[in-house]
């Protein structure tokens, strides 16, 4: 009969369990997600006679410029203030999708650890 098998601190495990728990109910809560980035622009309108060609603070806007990358190519869509809004809304979730997938991964290693998997 073989031996038991390595010993695993059931404190550390539980709080690994309970921390991915918490993380997988934050990733539940996520709304959509958008990669890429949102830009604010002021904008020269190209007539001579127009004071934004002269004074920068005169410009144009603010014009809305979301930009992200598909099949390796730069794409980019000008967005109303509401669209523009609610791309950045969006696009934090993606950042915080990819923030908590940092943390799962993290805890994985722990537990992977503790149960001796990712021994040299």
């Amino acid at each position: 009969m073989p031996g038991p098998g390595p010993r695993r601190p059931p404190q550390a495990l539980q709080r690994c369990e309970e921390e991915y728990a918490k993380l997988k109910a934050e990733l539940a809560s996520l709304g959509y997600l958008l990669q890429g980035s949102l830009r604010e622009r002021w904008m020269q309108c190209g007539r001579a006679t127009c004071r934004c060609a002269n004074d920068a603070r005169a410009r144009h806007g603010p014009y809305y410029q979301w930009s992200w990358s598909e099949g390796g190519k730069t794409r980019s869509m000008l967005l109303d203030a509401d669209q523009a809004a609610q791309c950045r809304e969006w696009i934090l979730n993606h950042r915080e999708l990819e923030r908590l997938l940092k943390q799962l991964r993290a805890v994985s290693l722990r537990v992977a650890r503790l149960h001796q998997i990712d021994r040299n």
